[in-house]
C-alpha cells in the first residue's frame, strides 16, 4: 500500500524518494511554472501544475497536502495567494534544502492592478508551513506594500526569504506583517540583501 497518491509510495525503505517531501496521509501536487499545465493533475512530476494557484486551489483543508515547487523556476503568481485553507504544506524543491537565502524556488509577482494585491501571499490558515522558498514582491501598485502577510495560527516558516525590491522610500512598506498566533520561524531571512532603503526610512520588519 503506498503511503501517498505516488504509485509505489513516497519512500523506499525509510528514505524519501524525493528529498524534502515529507511522508504524508495527504496529496504532493507539483508544480513547474516553465513546463507545467493547469490542465495536468499535478500529482506527477512529469505532468506538473503551471501555476501555485491551481495546485492551492486543488489541496483539502485539514489534510496534510502538500505543494511541491519545482526550483528551477520562479513561480509567477498574478494575484495575491489567499491561504485560507489549515494544514497546507508549500515546499520549495531544492538538492540541499538549508538555505537561508538565495532558495531554488521563488514565488514572485509583478506589478498588478488591483488594490487587492496587497502582497504575494496572505496566510490565515491554521498549522500551514512553507518551506525552501523564497518570496519576492515587484509590485507597484499603491496598496501592495508587502510580500508576506500572516495571520495564521502555528504557521511555520523554514529557510525562506522575504524580500521586497520596490517601496524604498516608504515607511509603511514591509517584507513582512507578523500578524500571525504562535508563528514560528527558522533560518529566515527578511529584507534586501543589495537594495537600500531611502534616508531614515525604517521599515517595520
Amino acid at each position: 500500500m503506498s503511503l501517498t497518491n505516488f504509485p509505489n509510495g513516497l519512500s523506499s525503505f525509510g528514505l524519501p524518494v524525493i528529498p524534502g517531501i515529507p511522508a504524508t496521509p495527504g496529496k504532493v501536487f507539483f508544480v513547474d511554472y516553465g513546463i507545467g499545465s493547469d490542465a495536468n493533475t499535478g500529482t506527477d512530476i512529469k505532468k506538473p501544475f503551471k501555476t501555485v494557484s491551481k495546485a492551492y486551489d486543488m489541496c483539502t483543508t485539514n489534510k496534510d497536502d502538500v505543494i511541491a515547487l519545482v526550483g528551477n523556476t520562479t513561480h509567477v503568481v498574478t494575484a495575491m495567494l489567499d491561504v485560507s485553507k489549515n494544514r497546507i504544506h508549500f515546499i520549495g524543491l531544492d538538492g540541499t534544502p538549508g538555505r537561508m537565502y538565495g532558495q531554488n524556488a521563488k514565488i514572485s509577482m509583478g506589478v498588478t492592478t488591483a488594490a487587492t494585491d496587497l502582497g504575494v501571499v496572505k496566510n490565515t490558515g491554521i498549522r500551514n508551513s512553507f518551506h525552501n522558498i523564497k518570496f519576492v514582491s515587484n509590485n507597484t501598485v499603491a496598496q501592495s506594500i508587502y510580500t508576506f502577510l500572516e495571520g495564521g495560527e502555528y504557521t511555520l516558516f523554514t529557510n525562506c526569504e522575504f524580500y521586497k525590491s520596490t517601496d524604498m522610500d516608504g515607511n509603511k512598506a514591509a517584507e513582512f506583517v507578523a500578524n500571525g498566533d504562535s508563528s514560528q520561524f527558522f533560518n529566515c531571512t527578511f529584507g534586501s540583501l543589495a537594495d537600500e532603503t531611502s534616508g531614515a526610512v525604517i521599515r517595520p520588519c
